[in-house]
């Protein structure tokens, strides 16, 4: 069986929580799902990618590093919780090898609770550029056109051949230079105005946005912590879960 290609971006601050996903991922993956996991690196140190390899030896699997051209990053916005390397996802279709046709992005503020194979396997893919779950944001730097949806970008499911073809990561990089002031929620906002149309909802449970779900009724796959308010800095719903796969 072809492997999960799965996609992830950490910095250096957060390598620890990127271990802690990559674990969870590979502790609740079932024995015939096989991922293959590539790291967009943010100038992660060699000690701690030097860890990040010995985890995932434990799994028989070896992560992949991709280099991004950071100069088409330079005017990205940035503030707050979120650091440059959040829109190095708009590259992946450029960084990945031109014979794999998807992807599974996934953030390095989540935990993973069970195999992603179901959601690897969603036929809606074919049809559109992407599969995500709704965000529920009560506003947003961009404005969508009435009757459409927001979608978080913290769990992707990425049909790689119609993005290349449509040259979708070349649309959303022009439309950060040429709209700065509407940037409010990062590359968030980019992708949501050039696929605003183009995307499938995904089931809530592939990505559980804490803060805004924590009253629904879910039981989530993926947790997602998606504010400034994380395990490690505050209490929030599911930090004992968080802290049970760092741990």
């Amino acid at each position: 069986m072809q492997p999960v290609s799965i996609v992830t971006i950490s910095n250096d601050n957060y390598a620890v929580h990127l271990a802690t996903m990559l674990f969870s991922l590979f502790e609740n993956k079932l024995s015939e799902t096989n991922y293959q996991v590539y790291i967009i690196d943010g100038d992660i140190s060699k000690e701690n990618k030097s860890k990040i390899n010995s985890l995932l030896k434990n799994y028989n699997s070896s992560p992949i590093y991709l280099n991004v051209d950071q100069k088409l990053y330079e005017n990205c916005p940035v503030w707050g919780h979120v650091s440059r390397e959040s829109f190095y996802r708009i590259s992946i279709p450029d960084l990945l090898d031109k014979s794999i046709e998807k992807a599974l992005y996934l953030d390095s503020d989540l935990i993973i609770k069970g195999d992603l194979l179901e959601l690897w396997r969603n036929e809606q893919l074919e049809n559109h550029f992407l599969g995500a779950v709704e965000d529920p944001v009560d506003y947003a730097g961009i404005t969508l056109p009435s009757g459409y949806k927001f979608f978080n970008a913290g769990v992707l499911l990425i049909n790689l051949k119609k993005w290349r073809e449509y040259t979708i990561s070349d649309k959303v990089l022009e439309f950060i230079n040429n709209n700065p002031s509407k940037i409010m929620w990062w590359d968030q906002d980019a992708l949501n105005a050039i696929l605003y149309d183009k995307w499938f909802p995904l089931d809530y449970k592939w990505n559980y946005q804490v803060h805004q779900m924590r009253h629904w009724n879910i039981n989530p796959i993926i947790i997602h912590f998606n504010t400034d308010v994380k395990p490690w800095n505050r209490k929030t719903y599911h930090k004992k879960e968080y802290y049970y796969y760092r741990n």
